[in-house]
């Protein structure tokens, strides 16, 4: 048998990052049809979401709407836990109007399917003492659902000892929005990753994990409407702002402008090259969404500059009683910046 894995779809999320927050909107629920037509074509049998399938403040009407016509298209049975994102109340419109899916509570809830088990419940409430009556049958293939940190139980406790010894044979997990394998002793064990990134802290392999049950195997599948391209640009030895308009233009070279673009600037700037300016006029309205990083540290003549009867003398005078070095560096480059002009962004 084959099941996918899914979570941390957070449907209806406000998406400030980007400028059209509802195009990105319906593109998560886009993404989440086109995986169920996946699971149509590719003899899926059941579709598991370890939670957070919407982000519940904000879920719309409209948008349950879509999951339930998703859902009762789907040949799949599906298996939705709530996760830790508040209120339930788009979850039990979404079983109202999608009978067949089945929910987990707060207790360990037991589903099965020819000879596979799913089980699985909402962490947060006395976690110790529902694992001690975790049950699984050995002769049977065994998949728990949890939505947690395994490194923090502040929201709910993942026992890996228990589950090491639970006769599982793959914990499907959902919180953490990058793909992550785990064993838990014999038991595998995976965080699916998000289906499709919202952000600039999420990765760009998105996707989900399709476990076969007969091959007690683990495949991720990748999937992606808009995908975030992550480049750097080295600005050293760069001394104009035609110079590093070039360098821009060359390392965006190929790069799709329907996706995100992250551009982390690095090296030592020249003094009186614009990098905001350049950066921006090169960059601004190309891509779907835009973040510039600077992390550039800038080649100023610093004592030269004290010496000078000007108000950047003053300035660089009294910058240079900060103690912290790293501090002194960061203020010194932003308030030259700024008395040369430039728009700080």
């Amino acid at each position: 048998m084959k099941i996918i894995h899914t979570a941390d779809i957070h449907l209806d999320s406000p998406l400030s990052q980007v400028k059209d927050s509802s195009a990105r909107r319906y593109e998560l629920l886009l993404a989440l049809s086109n995986m169920s037509e996946y699971a149509n074509n590719n003899g899926i049998q059941a579709i598991i979401v370890a939670g957070d399938l919407f982000d519940n403040r904000f879920a719309t009407d409209g948008t349950v709407n879509g999951v339930a016509e998703i859902i009762n298209r789907s040949k799949a049975d599906w298996f939705v836990l709530q996760g830790n994102h508040g209120s339930s109340e788009p979850y039990l419109k979404l079983k109202k109007l999608s009978p067949k899916i089945n929910m987990f509570g707060d207790d360990w809830s037991y589903y099965t399917l020819n000879n596979v088990t799913i089980c699985g419940r909402e962490l947060g409430v006395n976690d110790a003492e529902y694992y001690a009556k975790l049950s699984l049958d050995p002769s049977r293939y065994n998949i728990v659902v949890l939505h947690g940190d395994v490194d923090d139980d502040s929201y709910g406790l993942i026992d890996r000892k228990t589950l090491a010894k639970s006769n599982a044979n793959y914990i499907a997990l959902g919180h953490r929005h990058t793909l992550a394998r785990y064993s838990f002793g014999a038991v595998k064990a995976c965080y699916c990753g998000a289906l499709e990134a919202r952000g600039f802290d999420e990765p760009s392999n998105t996707g989900f994990a399709v476990i076969d049950t007969d091959a007690d195997e683990i495949t991720f599948v990748e999937q992606h409407i808009r995908r975030i391209h992550n480049i750097a640009v080295d600005v050293s030895g760069v001394n104009s702002d035609i110079a590093l308009n070039a360098k821009i233009t060359d390392a965006i070279s190929g790069l799709d402008s329907r996706n995100y673009l992250n551009v982390a600037f690095c090296g030592t700037l020249t003094d009186g090259v614009h990098l905001d300016l350049v950066a921006n006029n090169a960059l601004q309205g190309r891509f779907f969404a835009l973040r510039l990083d600077d992390r550039t540290t800038t080649a100023y003549d610093i004592d030269a500059i004290e010496r000078e009867v000007s108000l950047r003398g003053e300035f660089v005078k009294i910058a240079n009683a900060i103690q912290d070095e790293q501090l002194k560096a960061e203020v010194i480059k932003m308030g030259l910046r700024a008395l040369g002009g430039e728009e700080l962004v």
